[in-house]
C-alpha cells in the first residue's frame, strides 16, 4: 500500500485484528471508525500480519467536490513535514472519487481527553505538552507554514505521550522564496482565534498561531477557556484587554500562578506586535523551571496556594522585563515583510481556503470508543483503577475512555438513556437500534454532537460515548453530567471484560 511501508521506521503499536474485520487492501483491515467530519471520516487500518496501525483519512469527492482543492493543498503541505511533534504523513492514494491519506495513528488520543473540565491537568504535564506544542509550531513557521486551527482537538498524543500536531486542512503557506505575505482569511475555531483574525483585517500568520497556543495553555492549566471569542462584544475578553484589576479575581486567571500569568499576559496580548515570539516563550522562567512530577490530578486550585507562589519573587517583575510596546520586527521570529507576495508567486497559497465549519475534521484517533483485541500478554483489562505504572499501555488507554458499565438490561439501558436525554433537552436520533446520536449546544451556543453506543458485554452493558462535533472540553462536561445522572445503575469498583469479545461488537 503506497506510503504505509514507512511505518516500519516509526515502531507503531501492535494490535490483533478480528478475522471478520473488512479488508481495505491485501493484508490491511479496516478495524474502526476513529473520527468524522463534514467531508469525510478517519478509520483505523491494521496490518493482519505485523499488527501495525495507521489512520486512514478519506474524503468522497463526488459527495463533496468543493473539498477537492483544499484536500490537495492539505496533502501538499503535510507531506513536507517531518518533526517529532507533527503527525507523520505516510502517503496518499486516489481511487476514482475517493481520496485517501495515510497518517500516523496516535494511540494516546486527543489532548482534550487529558484535561479535567474546570480543573486542568498536572502542572508538569501542562508545561511539557505546551513546550512540545511550541516546538512543533516553531518548526511549521520555519517552513513558512501557518496551521490556523490550533486547539486541543487537533493535538494528539502517541504511546509515549508525545504531543503531535494534526489536521492541516486549514493550513497555508505564508512565506515562500524569502517573501512573506499577510493573510486575510477568517478561519479556525473562534475561542482560539486571535483578535486580529476575527477583525476582518489582514494579519500576520505567526502571532495568530501563537495566540491559539496561549489559549490551549489556559485550557490545560484551568480546564476552561478564557473567553467565547476575543472580540469587543465579549465581556471576558474586554476585561482581559483592559488589564484592570477585576480580571485577577475571575476565572480562569485565579487558577494560574503569578509566574505563568506573566507568560500569558504577553502571549495573549491583543496587539500582535506586542505578542511574545517563540524565542521569548521558550526562555520564559516558567518554561525553563523544573516542575516536580505528580501522579495526582490537580484539585480546585488558586494562584494564592503556597505551591503556586513559590516562585513569586522570580516572576514578580516579569512584566517589566519586556517593553510595554515594541515594533513589528520584534513581534515574531521572522522579520516584518517589506513587500507582500502576490498569490501567484506563492503557488500553494493560491488554493481556496475554506472555513473550518465546512471543511475541517481531525485525524483524531479517538480512544473513547476503540475496542480492539489485545495481545495474549495483555490479557483482560482488570482492576483499571489500580496498578499505576504496572498497567500495560493498552490498559492505561482504556482507563481514559468516556464510557461506563451499567447493571441494567439492554432494553432498560436504552430507556434510561432516552429518558435522560429528554430530561437534558438533547435532540436524539437513532440510525441503528443500539447507537444514539445526541445533539445539544456547548457553552458558546455552538453545536455539540456525540454518539452513545450501547453494547452487550455479557454480565453488564457497556455505554460508550464519543464526540462527533464540537468542543472537547464541553463534551467531557456533558459526559460527566450524564455519568452522574446514571450513577444509580453504573457498576461500581474494578471492572473486568474481554477486549476480544468487545471488538466484534463495535460498528466499524
Amino acid at each position: 500500500m503506497p506510503g504505509v511501508s514507512a511505518m516500519e521506521q516509526s515502531k507503531p503499536a501492535k494490535w490483533v485484528v478480528d478475522p471478520s474485520a473488512p479488508e481495505f487492501v491485501e493484508g490491511w483491515s479496516i478495524v474502526q471508525t476513529l473520527g468524522e467530519g463534514a467531508f469525510g471520516e478517519v478509520r483505523l487500518l491494521i496490518n493482519r500480519v505485523s499488527g501495525e496501525a495507521v489512520a486512514l483519512k478519506m474524503v468522497d469527492l463526488i459527495k463533496h467536490p468543493e473539498a477537492e482543492t483544499n484536500v490537495k493543498k492539505e496533502m501538499l503541505i503535510h507531506k513536507l513535514l517531518k518533526h517529532p511533534n507533527i503527525i507523520k504523513f505516510f502517503g496518499c492514494r486516489r481511487e476514482a472519487h475517493m481520496q485517501y491519506m495515510f497518517l500516523e495513528y496516535a494511540v494516546g488520543g486527543e489532548l482534550y481527553d487529558r484535561i479535567d473540565p474546570d480543573i486542568g491537568m498536572p502542572l508538569h504535564l501542562a508545561q511539557r505538552f505546551f513546550r512540545e506544542l511550541v516546538l512543533g509550531v516553531s518548526y511549521l513557521h520555519d517552513k513558512g507554514i501557518a496551521h490556523r486551527d490550533i486547539k486541543p482537538e487537533n493535538l494528539l498524543l502517541d504511546a509515549s505521550d508525545t504531543l503531535k500536531i494534526t489536521d492541516f486542512g486549514l493550513a497555508t503557506l505564508f512565506r515562500h522564496g524569502g517573501r512573506e505575505r499577510f493573510l486575510n482569511r477568517r478561519c479556525g475555531t473562534r475561542s482560539y482565534m486571535a483578535p486580529e483574525v476575527l477583525a476582518d483585517t489582514e494579519y500576520r500568520a505567526q502571532p495568530a498561531d501563537l495566540f491559539g497556543c496561549g489559549v490551549v495553555l489556559v485550557a490545560m492549566l484551568a480546564g476552561e477557556l478564557p473567553w467565547d471569542e476575543p472580540t469587543v462584544t465579549c465581556d471576558q475578553f474586554n476585561i482581559w484587554k483592559r488589564r484592570d484589576a477585576s480580571y485577577l479575581n475571575s476565572t480562569p486567571w485565579t487558577k494560574v500562578s503569578t509566574c505563568v500569568l506573566s507568560l500569558l499576559r504577553r502571549l495573549l496580548h491583543p496587539t500582535p506586535a506586542q505578542r511574545m515570539n517563540i524565542k521569548q516563550i521558550l526562555e520564559h522562567p516558567w518554561m525553563v523551571k523544573h516542575i516536580a512530577e505528580t501522579g495526582d490530578l490537580p484539585k480546585k486550585r488558586s494562584r494564592h496556594d503556597n505551591e503556586w507562589i513559590s516562585n513569586k519573587r522570580m516572576c514578580s517583575e516579569l512584566d517589566s522585563s519586556f517593553p510595554a510596546a515594541f515594533d513589528e520586527r520584534h513581534a515574531c521570529s521572522q522579520p516584518q515583510p517589506t513587500a507582500r507576495a502576490q498569490p501567484a508567486e506563492v503557488n500553494i497559497c493560491a488554493a481556496a481556503e475554506l472555513d473550518t465549519d465546512t471543511l475541517c475534521f481531525s485525524q483524531p484517533a479517538k480512544p473513547d470508543h476503540l475496542l480492539l483485541a489485545c495481545s495474549p500478554s495483555d490479557g483482560d483489562v482488570s482492576n483499571m483503577t489500580a496498578g499505576g505504572d504496572r498497567c500495560t499501555p493498552l490498559q492505561k488507554l482504556v482507563r481514559r475512555m468516556t464510557r461506563v458499565l451499567v447493571s441494567s438490561s439492554m432494553a432498560d439501558t436504552l430507556k434510561h438513556l432516552n429518558d435522560l436525554f429528554e430530561k437534558l433537552h438533547y435532540r436524539t436520533t437513532s440510525h441503528s437500534p443500539n447507537v444514539l446520536t445526541v445533539s445539544t449546544v456547548d457553552r458558546r451556543g455552538a453545536a455539540l454532537v456525540m454518539k452513545a453506543t450501547v453494547l452487550n458485554m455479557g454480565a453488564h452493558i457497556l455505554v460508550d460515548f464519543r464526540r462527533s462535533k464540537g468542543c472537547g472540553l464541553d463534551f467531557k462536561r456533558q459526559f460527566i453530567r450524564i455519568k452522574e445522572e446514571l450513577s444509580h445503575i453504573i457498576v461500581k469498583g474494578p471492572v473486568t471484560w474481554s477486549l476480544a469479545n468487545a471488538s466484534n461488537m463495535l460498528p466499524a
